[in-house]
């Protein structure tokens, strides 16, 4: 974990209020603690949950995450590539779509695509 890693979780969160509810599950669940790669994949997993209902929120939190991937810091790249992009369903599976909502760069780091 480091203050970058924590931060773009913030960030994210703050850009999706949609998302609000897993780090509060996530802060009581830890102690007050942000565990990043675990609210990461937590965020996937609401992605897979919530791609036929809340479409729109998806691909903007899988926009954001480019975005994110592109001007962030090694660590935080990290985060988004293991945490993230290697959550994602694999083929066949239910959720494996959302890779198509993947940008450029994130598709480069997808096991599946690249």
């Amino acid at each position: 974990m480091s203050a970058a890693t924590v931060a773009a979780i913030g960030a994210v969160i703050d850009a999706h209020r949609e998302l609000t509810p897993i780090l509060d599950e996530h802060l009581v669940d830890n102690d007050g603690e942000v565990l990043p790669h675990l609210v990461m994949a937590d965020i996937v997993r609401w992605l897979v949950d919530n791609r036929r209902s809340r479409p729109e929120v998806c691909r903007s939190v899988l926009d954001w995450l480019e975005r994110e991937f592109i001007r962030g810091p090694d660590d935080v790249r990290g985060l988004i590539t293991v945490s993230g992009v290697e959550m994602i369903p694999d083929p066949g599976q239910p959720g494996a779509e959302l890779r198509e909502l993947l940008g450029p760069e994130l598709r480069r780091v997808d096991p599946w695509l690249a």
